[in-house]
């Protein structure tokens, strides 16, 4: 452990050019800088990717809900605070808070983190990286934890789409936030407009690769949407959207 800084944040500046066609932050954006800000605590903390490689081993975001009140706006400033909520030998629960550009709380993020064997691709032991005691905040999250989400029976909407170059990431698989683009494009823009999205979560299952066809399912009742990703009959993700 190179430190044992409980909370970490970062601030950020929203440019024109990442914005949406609402001119507000998009969710995959916000889903980037949330990897990006448990990437530099976990390195803080000795945990990172350089300890982890020497191990052959990487880690995995399993699971992410994000909920949202209102979203940064053209060149605005807005800050990620991350903490961990739980670790063992098998996963880590690590949690966000986000304020905008007056210091507001406008969301919060919960996440679950994997690390995996690079070679067997199969979850690796954690017990050995450091004490609980010594990284885990008792600051709470006030945001729901991830719900359990089922198959689709009867989907309203099914659409095929082919993994390419660009989804795909280091790992040499699919890329996080390309899963949530697709996902997201599943709606047309009129309905984007005026249905921002309250929250959103989603579970990673298993992993896809270039080329891999995939199904993409949508089941939706009201403002609440119920999405899954299928490879070869099976799901490699699933989620759950709330529109507001």
């Amino acid at each position: 452990m190179s430190g044992h800084i409980k909370e970490h944040n970062h601030e950020f500046f929203l440019t024109a050019g990442e914005c949406n066609a609402r001119q507000e932050m998009p969710l995959s954006i916000l889903a980037q800088r949330i990897i990006e800000v448990a990437t530099e605590h976990a390195n803080m903390l000795g945990v990172g990717y350089n300890y982890l490689i020497r191990e052959n081993q990487a880690w995995v975001l399993s699971r992410l809900a994000i909920e949202m009140t209102s979203y940064p706006g053209i060149n605005h400033h807005y800050r990620l605070t991350t903490w961990i909520e739980n670790y063992n030998r098998h996963f880590s629960e690590r949690n966000f808070e986000i304020t905008g550009n007056d210091g507001t709380v406008i969301g919060y993020a919960r996440t679950i983190w994997v690390a995996i064997d690079i070679t067997s691709r199969t979850p690796a032991d954690l017990s050995r990286m450091t004490s609980l005691s010594e990284i885990v905040s008792e600051r709470p999250c006030p945001i729901d934890k991830l719900s359990r989400m089922r198959p689709i029976a009867n989907p309203d909407t099914t659409t095929k789409y082919r993994f390419n170059y660009c989804d795909i990431d280091f790992n040499r698989h699919v890329n996080s936030v390309r899963y949530m683009e697709l996902l997201l494009n599943q709606w047309e823009l009129e309905f984007h407009d005026t249905h921002p999205i309250a929250r959103f979560e989603i579970a990673y299952l298993k992993e896809s690769h270039f080329g891999d066809e995939a199904i993409v399912n949508i089941s939706q009742d009201g403002n609440t949407a119920n999405a899954e990703i299928i490879i070869n009959g099976e799901a490699v993700n699933r989620a759950k959207i709330t529109f507001q």
